[in-house]
């Protein structure tokens, strides 16, 4: 076991992997930390009686002075509004018969002539275009296929809590506008994709709880908007990226890998 600390964190690296209860466990501290910033967004204070920051990380423990978290909202570019409607639901579709649709736990209107903002788990905007996607929990099982690299105005893509298997699409890399990539909690295998360092938007990135292998990209230092990184759980290897530690997290969790440094 060893520690090492990254910009006021000290992280503590288990070399034991402990894949399946990590998994139940990657989405405990992550839905505390969305809450959280669904508080700060709207103004208000967590409640004083609630679990703190350092009780709710775990593999890490806070600096003894840390500096409090950032109430500046990170800038933001829209992407450009590439695509169509049409070419959002032929995504969608590639997602329903790629991921065992007819098996969810809830699929209303999927594959039906109903707007695609009627489509279980589905937000658009007003020109249409898919902006949100969460199916969580919703019993998917199979491999994420890259036409979801295609939802161009995407901003909220969150399939944590399934049976997804297989590798994380490169393609997911091409959604600019992205903020949110949550697939915590599932069985996703291979590599971190390297081209994940080009979401500059990203302010929270969840995949905790799967079977990743290789090491962290140092390309994730390129997140400058990030928030939340969440890597714990994994059979993740070699050394913690240093230039990690030019990013501005409120949370980082990495025990449970096999990581050294």
């Amino acid at each position: 076991m060893r520690d090492r600390m990254i910009k006021g964190w000290s992280v503590h690296v288990n070399p034991h992997s402990l894949r399946r209860q990590a998994r139940q466990a990657a989405l405990a501290p992550l839905l505390i930390a969305l809450v959280a910033a669904s508080l700060a967004a709207c103004g208000g204070d967590s409640p004083s009686e609630g679990p703190t920051r350092s009780s709710q990380a775990p593999g890490m423990t806070p600096a003894n002075t840390p500096a409090p978290a950032s109430t500046d909202a990170p800038s933001f570019i829209p992407a450009l509004d590439s695509g169509s409607p049409s070419g959002d639901r032929d995504a969608l579709v590639a997602l329903y018969n790629a991921t065992n649709g007819p098996n969810w736990r809830d699929s209303t209107n999927w594959l039906s002539d109903a707007p695609l903002d009627e489509w279980y788990g589905v937000a658009t905007n007003a020109n249409g275009r898919v902006t949100h996607l969460e199916l969580f929990t919703n019993w998917l099982s199979g491999e994420i296929p890259p036409e979801l690299g295609s939802l161009s105005n995407l901003e909220w893509l969150y399939l944590g809590g399934n049976e997804l298997r297989g590798e994380i699409p490169p393609g997911l890399g091409s959604l600019s506008s992205l903020g949110y990539l949550l697939l915590n909690g599932n069985e996703l295998s291979g590599e971190i994709p390297l081209e994940l360092g080009n979401l500059s938007n990203l302010r929270y990135l969840g995949l905790d709880g799967n079977e990743l292998t290789g090491e962290i990209p140092p390309e994730l230092a390129n997140l400058s908007n990030l928030r939340y990184l969440g890597l714990f759980g994994n059979d993740l290897t070699g050394e913690i990226p240093p230039e990690l530690g030019s990013l501005s997290l409120d949370w980082l969790h990495l025990s449970s890998n096999q990581l050294s440094g």
